[in-house]
């Protein structure tokens, strides 16, 4: 909790800093999915803003303004960086999707009630998020907390080299494969559930959290330490 709460304010300073050189704002259809590509530059994405409409999405982009093209058909909002030096601040209605992607960049997603896919060559990933998501980092690090306890198929984290921290609903029942070619794994699920397996630096640990189910977890490190936590309810 503490590194998303740090990392926030970090992504949103440049932001704040002078308005947008271009803002979009429109009607979302459900279902919709907005996608950003960047080159060198950060991504955040959110829930629509306090007083904002329900169904209306924003896309707005910091940066100079002939370097960003934004498209809309009729399910998909399309945000593109033509150069680097381009940020971008998303912000969806609930039960949408996201597709972010950054070459250099960080990447964070708050409160988004909807489906994340999220990637970054080298940089950063933060992600705080009511439904569940997926994500990759190629050098960087990355935390999520995904709050569902229901999705399909299997979610998949990913690091090259860095660290993966993961937060899951205590109460969601998935098969769980965690593996590292050079590092640590730590999960504080019970561990009688789990079987262990290493092999020189490289370690596995494959298992199920509440008797499993038709859904399943994917969490791997090319180098850096795996940390599956269990997510539960701030008294």
């Amino acid at each position: 909790m503490k590194r998303t709460a740090v990392l926030l304010p970090l992504l949103l300073a440049g932001c704040a800093a002078a308005p947008p050189a271009i803002k979009q704002t429109g009607v979302s259809p459900p279902g919709a999915t907005i996608v950003v590509r960047n080159v060198a530059g950060n991504i955040d994405a959110y829930a629509p803003e306090r007083g904002q409409p329900a169904d209306e999405y924003t896309v707005a982009a910091y940066g100079s303004r002939s370097d960003v093209r934004i498209s809309k058909a009729h399910l998909v909002i399309v945000a593109r960086a033509l150069a680097p030096g381009i940020n971008f601040l998303v912000r969806g209605p609930k039960g949408g999707a996201m597709d972010l992607s950054t070459q250099r960049g960080d990447i964070h997603v708050g409160d988004f009630e909807g489906v994340v896919t999220a990637h970054t060559d080298r940089g950063n990933i933060a992600m705080l998020i009511p439904e569940y998501g997926s994500a990759s980092v190629g050098t960087g690090d990355m935390s999520v907390i995904f709050a569902s306890t229901s999705w399909p198929g299997t979610l998949k984290f990913t690091v090259g080299t860095g660290n993966i921290e993961l937060y899951v609903n205590e109460h969601a029942q998935a098969h769980i494969h965690m593996h590292t070619d050079d590092g640590s794994i730590f999960t504080d699920f019970p561990p009688r559930s789990f079987k262990p397996a290493s092999h020189g630096s490289s370690e596995t640990l494959d298992g199920t959290i509440n008797g499993g189910g038709p859904r399943s977890i994917d969490v791997e490190a090319h180098r850096g330490v795996v940390r599956v936590l269990q997510l539960k309810p701030q008294m």
